[in-house]
């Protein structure tokens, strides 16, 4: 007669979420079973251990909390720009001779800067620093024959606060290790496996009167986790025969990067600046820090820059695919494409493994 095992189940396959929760439940399930308790102390500790490194890591690997101050300083830069943008444009038409020539002026600078509030944030607060640095220098003059001088003021101090707060984002982002989720994963898994066979191991010698209860109990986890988080089939099987072993998880990779319409077949990595372009990719969603898709699809260039993809301009996403309208503005040359996305509650990046130049 074949005695009661804990049946198979790849863990590997669950998302950061639903993994934690099941060996967080299998932990608080073996230490309320006496009997087991005792018999695999050794095993039970590593395998707590390991647990609680998990916790910690799914903490730090959560959104920051400094995109929300970015977004509500971004608010209020945003307001001070275009309240600083609408005035001069209500002046140009005034009667006074001295007042409408200095609101001329300062009208053609704001055309010249072409800032648009709703451009990529890294871009807006470089412009911003260059524009408001004119106001307060050769344009001076003109900004306090219109009274704008404190208006001026308070839209550099909002730029170098949301400056500030990009930095320390960038900060907090260097300090996580972007694999550190899936090693300590694997310690965990590793720490399961073992006590796991333990278990079974006792079960052949000891007999199943001392185990049943938790062997049927765990069983039953296994096959909810199977079919409800892993997608699996029970089809006929008992919770004593053997699976199918469940396959790996595809490598994260971006497979290709190519200009939708009017690409060159022979270079499809030659894309044209402005042009909608296709992101193929698998073994990944694209989701961002904060649930958008802000700063997720990035091009790099060789001094390192990225130049982030708008939120607005990425469109058709599905689980192996995306566009985006390429950067109309950006210089010409070699760039590589990044995605930095939080799929499973982690950030994972993956580059594209060949250039793109733009044209």
């Amino acid at each position: 007669m074949n005695k009661k095992q804990i049946i198979e189940i790849r863990t590997a396959g669950m998302d950061n979420g639903a993994h934690y929760m099941y060996h967080s439940n299998t932990l608080a399930n073996v230490k309320k079973d006496s009997h087991i308790s005792t018999k695999c102390t050794k095993f039970i500790t590593p395998y707590e251990a390991a647990i609680g490194n998990e916790d910690a890591v799914l903490v730090i690997s959560q959104k920051s909390l400094i995109s929300d101050q970015i977004a509500e300083a971004d608010r209020v830069r945003d307001e001070a720009y275009r309240s600083y943008r609408n005035t001069v444009k209500a002046m140009v038409s005034l009667p006074v001779a001295n007042l409408a020539e200095a609101a001329k002026i300062l009208a053609q600078h704001i055309k010249d800067y072409r800032i648009d509030p709703k451009m990529q944030l890294d871009k807006e607060t470089g412009l911003l620093r260059n524009f408001t640095a004119d106001l307060t220098g050769k344009f001076a003059e003109q900004v306090a024959t219109l009274n704008l001088t404190s208006v001026v003021e308070e839209l550099a101090e909002a730029n170098e606060r949301v400056n500030t707060l990009i930095v320390e984002r960038d900060k907090e982002n260097a300090s996580r290790q972007v694999g550190l989720t899936k090693q300590t994963r694997e310690k965990v898994d590793e720490a399961y496996r073992e006590l796991i066979q333990v278990i079974n191991a006792y079960v052949l010698i000891e007999g199943e009167a001392d185990y049943a209860a938790f062997i049927d109990n765990q069983n039953a986890i296994i096959q909810r986790y199977k079919q409800q988080v892993l997608g699996q089939t029970s089809g006929s099987k008992t919770p004593g025969e053997e699976d199918e072993p469940t396959p790996e998880p595809e490598t994260p990779e971006i497979t290709a990067v190519y200009q939708k319409e009017g690409g060159d077949p022979e270079n499809p990595n030659r894309i044209e600046r402005g042009e909608q372009t296709g992101v193929n990719y698998k073994g990944f969603t694209l989701k961002g820090a904060d649930g958008t898709l802000e700063h997720v699809i990035g091009l790099v260039n060789d001094q390192d820059y990225i130049e982030w993809i708008k939120a607005a301009t990425i469109t058709n996403v599905t689980e192996t695919s995306c566009e985006f309208t390429m950067v109309p503005d950006l210089t010409e040359g070699q760039y590589k494409v990044r995605i930095e996305t939080y799929d499973g509650g982690s950030p994972l990046v993956v580059e594209y493994p060949e250039p793109i130049t733009l044209w």
